[in-house]
């Protein structure tokens, strides 16, 4: 069975739909194609054993409450932004020339990620209790599999967040994910330069400030010992 959706077919979330985001849900042991509207975002719920493939342009994609769930990005997705929320054995299929440069993985468990060319396609991977979360690299000969959750960095057992991320010669680095003062998730590396940038501002600041008052010093000085322009008396 396969069928074509359009967004007249789609049922809508009252909340998400003031949000202009298209609702697919309920569909179990079947196989569909999307064609959301450009400007709305494609959100895939409480589905199961089903095969999705997204061929129009959509603005941003969801995940939520899904099992045994294939989707395939077929078409460009305008944020570059993916989230998958609480869901099992969900596979993505990244096709050459799409880009998701950001991947978020919440309360999951077997997500694989299937990329052509993971320079290209993928930047940030955030993944948030959640477990065996893979990374598969199809770029010709055997599929490289790159289990993020036996790597060296996840030996703290307090941190359950991570970021992976692609780096342009395809490297792959892993760092816990940290809060900043604002609540804005970052990496300790990130957060590191921060913070010695902020400090270097701030001690130029504070030379600025300085090199400023000895300036009024001097000029001060100069004020103090000019001669007086009025006649003796």
């Amino acid at each position: 069975m396969k069928d074509t959706l359009d967004t007249n077919e789609m049922s809508y979330n009252p909340f998400l739909q003031s949000r202009a985001r298209s609702m697919v849900t309920g569909y179990h042991g079947t196989a569909i194609s999307v064609e959301p509207k450009t400007k709305e975002g494609l959100y895939i719920c409480n589905s199961s054993d089903t095969s999705i493939r997204i061929t129009k342009k959509c603005a941003k994609a969801g995940i939520e409450a899904c099992s045994n769930l294939s989707v395939y990005f077929n078409a460009p997705v305008m944020t570059e932004m993916c989230e998958i929320v609480s869901s099992h054995n969900v596979d993505l299929y990244i096709r050459r020339g799409v880009t998701l440069r950001t991947i978020t993985i919440d309360m999951c468990s077997n997500v694989n990620i299937h990329v052509q060319d993971a320079a290209e396609q993928l930047f940030k991977l955030y993944y948030h209790q959640s477990r065996d979360t893979r990374l598969m690299k199809h770029e010709g000969g055997p599929v490289q599999r790159i289990n993020l959750d036996t790597l060296p960095v996840h030996n703290d057992k307090q941190t359950v967040q991570f970021v992976c991320r692609v780096h342009p010669d395809g490297q792959i680095q892993i760092d816990r994910v940290v809060r900043e003062g604002k609540g804005y998730p970052t990496t300790e590396e990130e957060l590191a330069i921060h913070q010695a940038n902020d400090t270097i501002m701030l001690q130029n600041f504070r030379d600025q400030i300085y090199i400023l008052s000895r300036l009024d010093d001097v000029a001060n000085c100069e004020t103090d010992e000019s001669p007086s322009n009025s006649p003796p008396t």
